[in-house]
């Protein structure tokens, strides 16, 4: 277990170095497909690198010495060697981290799955099927080929929502977020993965308010616009950033 625990404090300094260069040189960047795939790239790659071990072999030809070994009464002492605290607590410590996170990860899901199964469906002609739920506070989301909302903006027929969802549900970002919630919770101790997957869950957004600006729509109906700082319109162009 120590062997593991000292492989996952590499990967958490590989991903604190390469989020911090993600920082300085991408994070301000308008092109939110290369920073969705630079941040997953770091996550993967950050546990992968560790294992990649460059050995370089040098043939070495030494002369054996003679040696005279004279055999004489031996009494073996075996001693057992004490294990220091630390190497007990630490493991239970990361191992608690870990199934919490993992816990309250696979929670959510159950749950979502859940509202999804309990809630009113309206299968769409491309694959899509919209959940309509009574929840009058629920807002809208999306998950896998779902898209769950209240009755009050099922009935509107909010192009904007809609589209925003499709927007996620055609990236795929619902499996983004298993991959990096998965990683998470092997590196729930770095505040570096916690920052990285808070800004993928942002380009997410930002690419779903592209589809939907893509389409035409005015920005002030985005669904996520709250959440987005304001930029000057572009002519012929604009990136939600």
């Amino acid at each position: 277990m120590i062997d593991f625990l000292i492989y996952d404090a590499k990967v958490a300094v590989l991903i604190a170095v390469f989020y911090m260069f993600y920082r300085l040189l991408l994070s301000r960047e308008t092109f939110h497909r290369v920073n969705r795939i630079v941040l997953l790239l770091t996550a993967v790659a950050s546990f992968i690198l560790p294992f990649c071990v460059i050995t370089m072999h040098e043939t070495v030809t030494m002369p054996m010495p003679e040696m005279h070994v004279e055999m004489g009464p031996l009494m073996a002492e075996v001693e057992t060697p004490s294990v220091p605290l630390w190497q007990t607590l630490l493991p239970i410590l990361f191992i608690i981290g870990m199934c919490a996170t993992l816990g309250h990860t696979l929670l959510s899901m159950i749950r979502i799955i859940l509202l999804i199964r309990k809630s009113e469906q309206h299968p769409q002609p491309d694959g899509v099927t919209v959940c309509v739920t009574g929840n009058a506070a629920l807002s809208p989301f999306s998950w896998m080929h779902y898209i769950v909302m209240n009755r009050e903006d099922y009935e509107t027929h909010d192009s904007a929502i809609l589209a925003h969802e499709r927007g996620h549900i055609r990236l795929h970002h619902s499996w983004d977020l298993i991959l990096v919630d998965t990683l998470t919770a092997l590196q729930w101790f770095n505040p570096a993965m916690w920052m990285l997957r808070a800004d993928l869950r942002a380009i997410h957004e930002y690419e779903a308010d592209a589809a939907v600006l893509s389409q035409g729509i005015n920005r002030r109906v985005l669904p996520c616009q709250r959440y987005l700082p304001q930029y000057p319109q572009k002519p012929n162009q604009y990136d939600v950033t």
